[in-house]
């Protein structure tokens, strides 16, 4: 660990760099002491004093040379300067090497990642990581578990073998189950999703047979003269063909006992808006669609509310149909006829927004 260093105050720091400042004079005058006394030899001896030049290349030699002149007096301001730059270039070096300390302490904190025993549970307490951990980083009992795991597998290295062999095996075969699973769950949604494609088509197709049986009543039921009417029995409320997905409730009998074709009965809570819409207006939203395919899906529900409303206006009902019915029933199919007029209308005021 390297040295600490306290921060200094201002008061311990200027006397600090004046004593560095005196001492650093105190080397120049030394340094000078020398040159002086082989001036003087020099003088003594017959040969001619040579020539010595304080000037050199460069600007820091020059300064300096100005600073070690004989006899010069030293310029503390300079020698400060100096001081200052070295210690500030002492702080960055300082500062590097802790960077590289913290670098250096984390990575090794971060090359293990060990969890103690004590601290493990459930399927953690058969974990076998003892051989890629730093035996440093073990505590006592763990570290001697992992001695005595090492020289076991040393000394039989053969059922150690063996023991991985198996190990690597269940996890073939832990994977094996696994893609088997994930398999079979992707075919159960597979079938799931063609069931529902089945059931789908099947409503469909069950509102398609509904809309045709609707219309084969209607032109059945408007081709009947007088004279055939009279040859049969009277209309019931069931026989009129309503504009609503019909319900079945399975086969009945008849007053003999006999089994009858399969009934369909219809509520008057069943005439709504909305039943009556899905029934006659069927299709995705018309905002689907390109502009021509809008204008001509408009034009066709149009045309089929219009169709719908003559065949149950009210007036127009009672003079051809309503005359038909059972009297125990008139009332009835009157009161339907005109929930249906009252929702068509409604309709109509609704598609022409």
């Amino acid at each position: 660990m390297g040295k600490l260093h306290l921060k200094r105050t201002p008061e311990e720091q200027a006397a600090r760099d004046l004593r560095k400042a005196r001492k650093a004079a105190r080397k120049a005058m030394k340094r000078s002491r020398p040159a002086d006394l082989s001036g003087q030899e020099r003088s003594r001896s017959a040969s001619p004093p040579r020539r010595r030049s304080y000037f050199s290349y460069g600007e820091g030699s020059t300064k300096r040379a100005e600073h070690e002149l004989p006899g010069h007096k030293p310029d503390y301001d300079y020698i400060k300067a100096q001081v200052e730059e070295e210690r500030f270039r002492e702080k960055m070096w300082g500062a590097f090497g802790d960077d590289e300390r913290l670098d250096s302490v984390e990575a090794t904190l971060n090359s293990y990642a060990h969890v103690p025993r004590r601290w493990r549970s459930g399927g953690m307490e058969r974990m076998d990581d003892e051989l890629d951990i730093d035996p440093q980083m073990m505590e006592e009992e763990d570290y001697a578990e992992w001695v005595r795991a090492s020289m076991w597998r040393k000394k039989h290295a053969a059922e150690h073998a063996e023991q991985e062999l198996k190990k690597a095996e269940r996890a073939a075969r832990l994977e094996r189950e696994k893609a088997l699973r994930e398999e079979t769950a992707r075919m159960e949604k597979a079938e799931e999703e063609r069931r529902r494609q089945r059931r789908s088509e099947k409503e469909r197709l069950r509102w398609v047979d509904a809309r045709d049986a609707y219309e084969i009543r209607w032109k059945d039921l408007l081709g009947i003269t007088d004279e055939q009417q009279d040859a049969q029995q009277e209309l019931r409320f069931e026989d009129i063909p309503w504009p609503v997905m019909v319900i079945d409730v399975g086969p009945s009998l008849d007053k003999k006992g006999k089994g009858r074709a399969e009934e369909v009965t219809v509520d008057l809570e069943d005439l709504t808006v909305e039943a009556i819409s899905a029934f006659l207006l069927p299709g995705g939203r018309i905002a689907e669609n390109t502009t021509s395919d809008r204008d001509v899906v408009k034009k066709e529900r149009r045309d089929k509310l219009r169709e719908t409303m003559l065949r149950f206006h009210p007036d127009k009902f009672e003079g051809r149909i309503l005359h038909r019915v059972h009297e125990r029933d008139k009332e009835r199919v009157r009161d339907a006829v005109g929930r249906v007029a009252r929702a068509i209308n409604e309709l109509l005021v609704e598609k022409a927004k």
